[in-house]
């Protein structure tokens, strides 16, 4: 009995591996087949999710985006920047005169000095020439370096363009230098109403400027006023006449011994406002 019960178990074992081995003869190709198919929906996936993102980036060549239809022109684009900084570029050549290779000397003065054109001289900004060249405001580049002519240099000096320097020793190391050389002239509007290029001062009603008087009256016995009133050469500009300087409108109401020819003369409240404003060169129009 024993044995026949010990030989039916064992029976049934062989059974149970042999249904074990066929599930897993039939299971391990089935597990395959979708490990398979799951890797490439993967790719396909991940190859349409790229070309799904190329189409939405503008092409360079202009066929457009799957949102926009229509042609970027995206290379026209680049062009006109191209051609506008060139166009910038010849604008700032034409404004420039090249007046060729110059030897450039360095100055410096004491903080109490002003300029020729009155006002205090900064480093890498204050160049001083020769007034048959330059004229008071005229931007120069030295190098590449912008600078304004604010002071002057006596006609007969060897350097004809001088720069400014706070110390000493700073222009003492620059010493003298050959640098090329390009001038910038504003120049006048045209209009029938212009009277010409004038050297323009201040001046106001004090004992410095005017000298003693009883009266501080004008030549057309009208009282001084600051932006109002100038002092012209009549045989120049007559008295009375309306002039405009930097869109400001003078009434020529005075003359001056030393206001002759091509000279003006701008009244202010003080001294200290005339000697700040020092000299000019301005272009001069009739009130239109």
């Amino acid at each position: 009995m024993t044995d026949n019960i010990h030989g039916y178990r064992m029976t049934e074992f062989r059974r149970s591996c042999r249904r074990h081995n066929m599930m897993r003869k039939f299971l391990r190709p089935v597990i395959f087949g979708c490990g398979l198919i799951g890797l490439v929906a993967w790719i396909l996936f991940s190859q349409l999710s790229t070309a799904g993102a190329e189409q939405m980036q503008p092409n360079l060549e202009g066929t457009g985006t799957v949102d926009n239809p229509y042609a970027v022109e995206r290379l026209e684009i680049i062009s006109n920047r191209e051609s506008t900084q060139s166009e910038r570029q010849t604008e700032h050549q034409t404004e420039f005169e090249y007046l060729g290779d110059w030897e450039v000397a360095a100055y410096s003065s004491d903080e109490s000095d002003m300029t020729y054109s009155g006002g205090v001289p900064v480093e890498h900004h204050t160049a001083a020439g020769i007034l048959s060249v330059f004229k008071i405001g005229d931007t120069v580049l030295i190098d590449g370096d912008t600078y304004v002519i604010e002071d002057k240099v006596d006609e007969d000096a060897k350097e004809k363009l001088r720069i400014y320097f706070d110390s000493y020793e700073e222009a003492k190391r620059f010493g003298r230098k050959k640098c090329a050389i390009y001038r910038h002239s504003e120049l006048p509007e045209e209009s029938p109403y212009y009277l010409g290029e004038f050297q323009v001062t201040g001046y106001c009603s004090c004992t410095i400027c005017c000298g003693e008087k009883e009266e501080r009256l004008t030549k057309s016995e009208t009282v001084p006023r600051a932006s109002h009133t100038v002092a012209a050469d009549p045989s120049v500009i007559p008295l009375g006449t309306r002039i405009v300087i930097d869109d400001v409108v003078y009434t020529v109401e005075d003359t001056g011994k030393a206001v002759e020819g091509m000279r003006l003369d701008i009244f202010f409240d003080s001294h200290e406002e005339a000697v700040r404003y020092g000299r000019k060169e301005k272009y001069v129009y009739l009130e239109g």
